[in-house]
């Protein structure tokens, strides 16, 4: 597949798992409510993407989902450890180009990829992943969003669950990312000794849950 079939099937993959464990976290509703339009969103400029035609439509919350996934993106690689030429060609190429076609402009800083557990490290970037979107959101549309007050607070609260290991919505949300990377990483042409080693890396995160 090329970038752009490969960010639909990521496009896809988000829409299914939304990074919310749904039905299991309470007091998420608005915030989950957020993140569907989101991902449906993401969904549609990814068809129009492989179709080679303008950007559809989309919220400011969009942009910076997506620009925060490239932040993201950058930090679990070197969290993982893998060789960062390969992962910087094969995984995060595609994750700036998708959102430069949804938002043109220069990418954030990498988040933390910090020290601790691979339980702990994925739990602090999806923490700060969270602090990223919401801080982009409200600097590309705070007017826009205004009705999203409630996600936002939500968001906030989220944060600091995020931060607890041992809580019932940290392992409810590192079980729900088990599932989500095994999805998202599958169309990625990574080498078998990267394929390899970030399988074993996310199994040693599992191994908490």
């Amino acid at each position: 597949m090329d970038i752009k079939q490969i960010m639909l099937s990521c496009a896809k993959v988000n829409k299914k798992y939304m990074r919310l464990p749904a039905g299991k976290v309470a007091g998420l509703e608005e915030l989950t409510a957020l993140y569907k339009r989101i991902a449906e969103q993401c969904l549609q400029c990814a068809k129009a993407w492989v179709q080679e035609i303008p950007c559809p439509d989309h919220e400011p919350a969009t942009d910076a989902f997506a620009w925060g996934v490239v932040a993201w993106a950058d930090a679990i690689g070197i969290a993982m450890g893998v060789d960062p030429v390969e992962w910087g060609r094969i995984f995060m190429f595609p994750h700036e180009q998708f959102a430069q076609y949804l938002k043109p402009g220069s990418p954030p800083a990498p988040l933390e990829a910090g020290e601790g557990s691979p339980a702990d490290v994925i739990m602090s970037l999806d923490a700060q992943w969270t602090e990223l979107v919401i801080r982009l959101t409200a600097q590309w549309g705070s007017f826009h969003h205004l009705k999203d007050n409630g996600a936002m607070l939500e968001a906030q609260n989220l944060v600091g669950e995020l931060r607890n290991p041992g809580g019932e919505t940290y392992k409810a949300f590192l079980a729900s990312d088990q599932i989500f990377f095994d999805h998202l990483f599958k169309p990625f042409q990574f080498s078998e000794l990267t394929r390899n080693y970030i399988n074993a890396w996310l199994k040693r995160a599992g191994e908490v849950v």
